[in-house]
């Protein structure tokens, strides 16, 4: 009995026990081998660990942000969007702002300042902003020919803090 055990337990810790461990944990560990993917530059690779990580966990933000960073490599902004929507559903506080910013960006990227400078809008009346949102709204701003507040937002001192990077990023 007790060969049985250790062998059981000597085969799981090979496979990295993930077939017996909590779903939110399953999706971690998915999680964290897709961002070792991302970093070699296997997308394909990583969004299947991606998926993985989904399944087990269909609510983890930083899951859909990494998704929505693989669909944008991919030039598919559509897709990408939509799981920063669904990432900030989830995080509807202060805690949505990198979900913002990134979608914000992709519209900038791709000319829709007027969607980017709505989505924008959410966080200004913020005590804080995010590092980076200042030129972000400023831009935004300028394209929609609203260029007396731009200048105005970025003579204005507010409060930034060091939350966010200054492009689309993936989720640790």
């Amino acid at each position: 009995m007790k060969k049985i055990v250790l062998l059981t337990c000597l085969a799981l810790s090979a496979t990295g026990c993930a077939a017996t461990t909590e779903p939110s944990v399953r999706a971690y560990l998915h999680e964290r081998k897709a961002f070792e993917e991302l970093g070699k530059g296997h997308l394909a690779a990583a969004e299947a660990d991606l998926k993985l990580a989904l399944r087990d966990n269909p609510k983890e933000p930083s899951i859909l942000n990494n998704m929505a960073y693989i669909k944008y490599k991919e030039g598919d902004d559509r897709k990408a969007i939509g799981y920063l929507e669904q990432a900030r559903a989830l995080r509807n506080n202060d805690n949505d702002e990198p979900y913002i910013l990134n979608e914000a960006r992709i519209l900038i990227v791709r000319h829709r300042y007027r969607r980017a400078l709505s989505l924008l809008s959410l966080i200004e009346p913020r005590r804080t902003w995010p590092k980076g949102y200042r030129k972000m709204l400023a831009k935004a701003l300028i394209h929609n020919g609203q260029n007396a507040k731009a200048m105005a937002i970025l003579l204005e001192n507010h409060d930034e803090t060091a939350t966010s990077e200054s492009s689309l990023s993936v989720s640790r």
